[in-house]
């Protein structure tokens, strides 16, 4: 700067040269000097310093313009190039009674399975089009097949699929809530599949253990029948002896299973089960415990949930036994609330990494901090509406865990009326590692300011993945700019039933460009204009919207045009919403929709149009 060429003081390089072999290039030595040639010359460094701060800002704030216009772009593209293979397995699926077997040989496998996927989601499977999907889309090996909810899907046409010349590959299988689907389906469409990996029939309510003969894999790892009231220990027993590999077993809700199940579980699968769901079933005696301790040493998850009737000595041997357990759940069990057996709790594995304790109550506050604050390795915890923790209990379990914990779930203490904002003060003081935290109807009175120094250190801001705030009728408004400004890496976020959520606190979730799952439930101030700034940029896979009776038919259009994995949308209470628009929704998304749209006094082919004249969506007359 000295030898700078406007400088008048330094006129050649010889002179540049004297300064720099008497003064070094020391800044305290070397500025004195400059300044006693020339007194201004402060002032004008002090110009050429903001000059180029200027120039940094105007630069930084350049690149990020580019850099989201770029992303904008890029999003736009990829929804574009989504939206035409996605038109174009429409398209196929819906013409393929007209298609020749010839012109469907270029569709890859994976095409196939869509197109099927689609006609099942869509309810265009009949039985006039099986020949067709037989002919033109079972012609080569298909490797998955799913159908979820399809009320259309018979046991004929599984049997027809069966048929097919190359239709023995498949590796995962899903039934869902086929209420058409019986036992001869299920044993004809599984027959003969010795590829399979992963087989999931739920909730169907006609299947019954004959049905389940035919599953035989030595490559089965995971099985999935939840909600079958019809099948028995006898089922189970079939499934284990056919398929010896398994290692993840999901039950949940099966209501006509003993605890005999579990021990042909134990007793044939051995050391190679890792995960058992059995939530729901009505008692469980010593004998399974010892079954599943003796035979399943490497069992890593075990889920409990419900389970009222549990022998509190075999669950005992259970925990002092287990030493490789990650995941335990034993929600809503009530075999610790006798003080004989309470301190049983304190014997949980050290090796869990991840335990839900929600409306299990524990017979006294000291048993719970000794329980908890044991589990070195903890780090995901879940403790909602338990009423033996309070603000002091929860800081002494913090203080010795806290440090470790990546999820946290707290909710529903509004029924215990135990913990206030001094709660809040622990998790934020003592937890730098939050990934998720939901904290739904902790309390009326709340405000959260404690959390405006979570959302607002940006690494630790960055961390969160999932935030649920529901029902904080009093939290600072400023804790919620914090976290849409902040948390920008955010998947889930839930704050239904805060009554000044509005339209400028959602347009500005579009930063968080990865949020897939928003509930904003009984948020009455959104509008279309915030939630049309958001299907922009994300893409949801569930939307509660209840209760936002501004929103119109504009939204539901947009969701049609950009959100083609939507799978579950709530609207119930959105008047302005027709079901036509509804409809058309359905429509466009490539699963299945879940909808949830009960409205009084709805006319069903109503339809709301925009007004050319005023440019608002008003209803078509």
């Amino acid at each position: 700067m000295i030898q700078n060429e406007t400088n008048s003081y330094v006129r050649d390089d010889v002179t540049f040269i004297k300064i720099m072999v008497d003064f070094g290039n020391m800044p305290n030595v070397l500025l004195p000097y400059a300044l006693s040639l020339h007194p201004r010359l402060t002032m004008q460094i002090q110009q050429l310093w903001i000059k180029q701060e200027e120039k940094q800002q105007a630069q930084s704030q350049q690149l990020q313009r580019e850099r989201e216009n770029f992303n904008n772009i890029s999003f736009q593209i990829e929804t574009m190039v989504l939206k035409l293979r996605e038109q174009l397995i429409k398209q196929v699926a819906i013409h393929l009674p007209y298609l020749s077997p010839e012109s469907c040989q270029c569709l890859t496998a994976i095409q196939r399975e869509r197109i099927l996927r689609w006609l099942a989601s869509h309810d265009c499977l009949s039985n006039n089009i099986v020949q067709y999907i037989t002919r033109n889309l079972l012609s080569v090996p298909l490797y998955s097949l799913e159908f979820y909810k399809c009320h259309q899907l018979t046991n004929d046409m599984l049997i027809e699929f069966a048929k097919a010349s190359n239709f023995s590959r498949l590796k995962s299988l899903i039934i869902h809530q086929c209420q058409q689907v019986e036992d001869s389906g299920i044993r004809a469409i599984t027959k003969g599949q010795l590829s399979l990996e992963y087989v999931a029939l739920r909730k169907l309510s006609n299947l019954t253990n004959a049905g389940l003969d035919g599953i035989h894999s030595a490559f089965l790892k995971e099985i999935d029948f939840q909600w079958n009231d019809k099948i028995q220990d006898q089922g189970i027993l079939t499934v284990v002896s056919n398929n010896l590999n398994l290692r993840f077993v999901r039950l949940m809700n099966c209501h006509s299973l003993t605890g005999q199940c579990v021990v042909h579980i134990a007793q044939h699968l051995a050391e190679k089960l890792e995960l058992l769901d059995i939530e729901g079933l009505t008692y469980l005696d010593a004998d399974v415990f010892l079954n599943l301790v003796d035979h399943c040493p490497n069992i890593r998850n075990l889920n409990l949930f419900g389970i009222l009737n549990i022998d509190t000595d075999g669950l005992f041997t259970l925990f002092v036994r287990s030493t490789r357990m990650l995941q335990l759940n034993l929600s809503y069990t009530t075999c610790f609330l006798q003080e004989p057996v309470a301190d049983y709790i304190c014997c949980m594995p050290l090796s869990l990494v991840d335990l839900c304790l929600s409306g299990t109550q524990v017979y006294s506050t000291q048993i719970m901090i000794r329980a908890l604050t044991r589990l070195t390795h903890l780090e995901h915890l879940r403790v909602n509406g338990l009423a033996t923790i309070n603000d002091d209990a929860l800081d002494k379990i913090l203080s010795v865990m806290g440090c470790r914990l990546k999820t946290l779930e707290m909710n529903g203490y509004i029924t215990v009326g135990s913990l206030t904002d001094r709660s809040i003060e622990h998790i934020v003081n003592y937890c730098p590692l939050l990934e998720e935290l939901s904290l739904n109807l902790l309390s009326f009175t709340s405000t959260l300011d404690s959390l405006l120094q979570l959302f607002g250190t940006p690494k630790r801001a960055l961390q969160l993945r999932s935030v649920s705030l529901s029902s904080f009728r009093n939290i600072n408004e400023q804790v919620l700019w914090s976290l849409v400004e902040n948390c920008l890496n955010l998947k889930e976020l839930e704050l239904s039933g805060i009554p000044f959520v509005h339209d400028a606190l959602i347009s500005s979730l579009k930063h968080c460009k990865k949020l897939s799952h928003l509930n904003i439930k009984g948020c009455k101030q959104v509008t279309d204009s915030s939630i049309c700034d958001l299907l922009g940029v994300c893409k949801f896979i569930s939307l509660v919207l209840s209760g936002c009776f501004h929103l119109t038919d504009r939204s539901i259009l947009a969701m049609a045009h950009t959100q083609p994995f939507l799978e579950e949308i709530y609207i119930s209470g959105c008047i302005r919403i027709s079901p036509a628009a509804v409809r058309y929704l359905q429509d466009n998304t490539i699963r299945r929709l879940y909808i949830d749209h009960k409205i009084p006094n709805a006319i069903p082919d109503a339809l709301m149009a925009r007004n050319l004249d005023t440019g608002l969506f008003e209803q078509v007359k």
